[in-house]
């Protein structure tokens, strides 16, 4: 698939089956990712593979810190929320958790450059996972910004966790929308002296 069919035809897809990516596709995605813009050549991503048993025993880990935010906050933990945490690594045969590395000593390089890498490496993983037949759906949320959640990737409350990519099959019959077709008015404007 030509680079411009995979962009125009990427689409989120909430839910997906078996197969995920092979051993051999996802060393591909992983290595398009990793091929991101980089000021620095810092790589500051990492990629942390979620599948199988260890995804549910991870989904523990989120129902596990959901329950401390509740308890944080002094609010209720409400069952089907608690319940929805621990299976929701389930959408999918196949995670891959996208973090970004905090360098020990400060950078020249902006943090916030960083961070755009780590998402740069999201994106080519998208599209990767796109050309070679699979669907995507980028997830973030709360457990994005959660230290436990950090802890259990062991990660450092400085580094983020950019996104969790969840990777599979679009299920048989499920028609994803048409093929992007943007509209750039509003969008793009020249600036001139």
């Amino acid at each position: 698939m030509h680079v411009l069919e995979a962009i125009r035809s990427r689409r989120s897809i909430p839910r997906l089956v078996e197969p995920a990516p092979d051993e051999a596709d996802l060393r591909t995605i992983l290595e398009a990712a990793a091929c991101a813009p980089d000021h620095g050549k810092l790589r500051p991503f990492r990629f942390t593979v979620l599948r199988g048993e260890h995804a549910d025993a991870f989904g523990a880990v989120l129902e596990d810190t959901y329950r401390a935010r509740c308890r944080d906050q002094g609010t209720e933990v409400v069952p089907a929320k608690a319940t929805k945490e621990r299976s929701k690594l389930g959408r999918a045969p196949l995670v891959v958790v996208v973090s970004a590395m905090r360098p020990a000593e400060e950078s020249p390089i902006p943090w916030t450059e960083q961070l755009a890498a780590c998402a740069a490496a999201c994106q080519n993983a998208l599209l990767a996972a796109t050309a070679l037949g699979y669907g995507s759906m980028w997830r973030t949320g709360e457990p994005c910004y959660d230290d436990r959640v950090k802890a259990a990737l062991a990660l450092s409350p400085q580094d983020a966790v950019v996104a969790f990519l969840y990777l599979g099959t679009v299920p048989e019959g499920l028609r994803p929308r048409s093929a992007c077709e943007p509209d750039l008015d509003g969008l793009v404007r020249e600036w001139r002296a």
